[in-house]
């Protein structure tokens, strides 16, 4: 048993008779009974000068000038953040990602024993296309999942999605991987079409859909064994062209009575569906045809219900072309210098040479050849050669880019697409000459329009890559029955 007493605020021993409390308690009390109101804050606090705490009397005297010292690279006299440089500085100092880059392999190094050989070149390609803070948030992100998993390769770090990465850091790793060949390039376009047939299919009610997706499926078993065969594919929209034509059909039949499955479907309602729209009645009839075919050669449907249709007319060309006017207003704007270069390449080209917006866009300097003065569009067979104001936008063009030191291949480089090696997008042309009032497509339209009317409808496929039975649609359209019918009265 001792022979101290308990403190009175914990278990402490009281070792001095005239106390209750041990020696700490004791003085927290005794500071405690201290403690006035302040009459700033009005909180109990010890009091110093005036009656006012030491935070309010802290508060009241000036601040102390920040420990500043000269930057080494602005000179200016600002606080220093390491390096002898400022805040600013530091930021944005070229060698910022190169240190970062051998801090994370440290300790890289420290957890895994081994850097993955591949780390020093992604901050070399990191740097190169992002400023300095970007670099190094894509060499954090990525050094991080590395320490957290260090059995993580290129394929899975490419295939990780937010949170865990940033959608830049995901785009920064696989332009990477596929460009040193450690990954093989992820077919996005493919996956985002193969999302919206599948979208389409699930629109379809289930009465219905089995088919449809067996349909779908022979589809992409016949484009699988044209593309290895290295025969022409159908494009993903022509495929999904015809599934929404179907789905479209579906639709109506469900709406307009009972139907439990194709072998019902008869005559009547498909020609009820077509007078929907007799516009596209040329377009849905082919699309049926061949739906029904198929059926009929699976045994989904005993009789062709589509056999009786006929083929509507084939659509004419109803499309925008400008006038006489309009076009030499953009060739005299266009052939400015005070015009944006972007604008004026792209307007001659899809004014002149009836470049569409895919073959504007893919346009990579390679494709440029500086001896002959000639461009290979997308699709063409021959170089097209080009006028001496389309050659002066091109080079004009050209020294803008060069002035924004980005290493993506392609002419047209956007604000966005200045780090990465991706295209612009389709839009940006779209928005480029809607400052002169006019499409890319509609500068294209004219061009065809008179090329396929002043001279003849193969040569200008042949010369264009473009399918003559296409392109004869602008032979005989609703834009020149004026100029037929002035050659029908007047031959001279």
């Amino acid at each position: 048993m001792s022979r101290y007493r308990t403190c009175a605020d914990c278990p402490a021993p009281v070792k001095l008779r005239h106390r209750i409390r041990c020696h700490t308690c004791h003085r927290r009390t005794e500071r405690a009974a201290l403690k006035r109101e302040c009459v700033t804050c009005g909180r109990a606090r010890h009091l110093g000068e005036g009656d006012r705490c030491a935070g309010c009397l802290r508060a009241a005297r000036p601040p102390r000038p920040p420990k500043t010292s000269v930057c080494r690279r602005c000179g200016q006299q600002r606080r220093n953040v390491g390096h002898g440089l400022c805040n600013r500085c530091a930021q944005a100092d070229p060698d910022r990602p190169f240190r970062y880059a051998a801090s994370m392999a440290t300790r890289l190094e420290t957890r895994l024993a081994a850097v993955p050989p591949w780390w020093p070149s992604l901050a070399v390609f990191a740097a190169a296309r992002f400023h300095p803070g970007g670099a190094v948030t894509v060499l954090r992100e990525t050094g991080r999942l590395l320490l957290a998993d260090p059995a993580l390769g290129p394929h899975q770090l490419m295939n990780l999605a937010p949170p865990q990465l940033s959608s830049t850091t995901v785009r920064v790793l696989t332009a990477y991987f596929t460009d040193r060949g450690l990954a093989l390039p992820p077919d996005a376009p493919q996956q985002r079409a193969a999302a919206r047939r599948a979208q389409h299919l699930a629109d379809i009610d289930v009465p219905l859909r089995e088919a449809v997706a067996a349909f779908n499926d022979t589809q992409m078993n016949e484009q699988d064994r044209r593309r290895r065969t290295g025969r022409h594919t159908l494009s993903d929209v022509t495929l999904e062209t015809r599934l929404r034509i179907v789905k479209a059909l579906a639709r109506h039949l469900l709406r307009t009575r009972t139907v439990t499955g194709w072998a019902e479907v008869t005559t009547q309602d498909l020609e009820s569906f077509l007078a929907r729209t007799p516009a596209a009645r040329h377009q849905q009839t082919y699309v049926l045809r061949r739906f029904f075919t198929w059926a009929k050669a699976h045994k989904i449907v005993l009789t062709d219900a589509t056999r009786p249709l006929a083929l509507g007319a084939q659509p004419a060309f109803t499309g925008t072309v400008l006038e006489v006017g309009t076009q030499r207003a953009l060739f005299a704007r266009w052939t400015l210098e005070t015009t944006p270069p972007s604008e004026r390449l792209v307007g001659l080209l899809a004014l002149l040479h009836a470049a569409s917006n895919a073959e504007i866009r893919l346009l990579t300097l390679t494709d440029i050849d500086h001896t002959q003065r000639t461009v290979t569009l997308l699709r063409r067979p021959f170089p097209t050669p080009l006028d001496p104001p389309t050659w002066a936008a091109l080079q004009a063009c050209l020294t803008e880019r060069e002035a924004t030191a980005t290493l993506n291949p392609h002419v047209i480089v956007t604000r966005i697409t200045a780090s990465r090696d991706t295209p612009a997008a389709s839009s940006y042309l779209t928005r480029l000459l809607s400052q002169a009032g006019t499409t890319p497509a509609a500068c294209r339209q004219t061009r065809l329009t008179e090329l396929v009317n002043d001279l003849d409808p193969k040569l200008t496929a042949a010369a264009l890559g473009m399918n003559g039975t296409g392109i004869a649609r602008y032979a005989a359209d609703n834009v020149a029955r004026d100029r037929l019918h002035r050659h029908t009265t007047n031959p001279a």
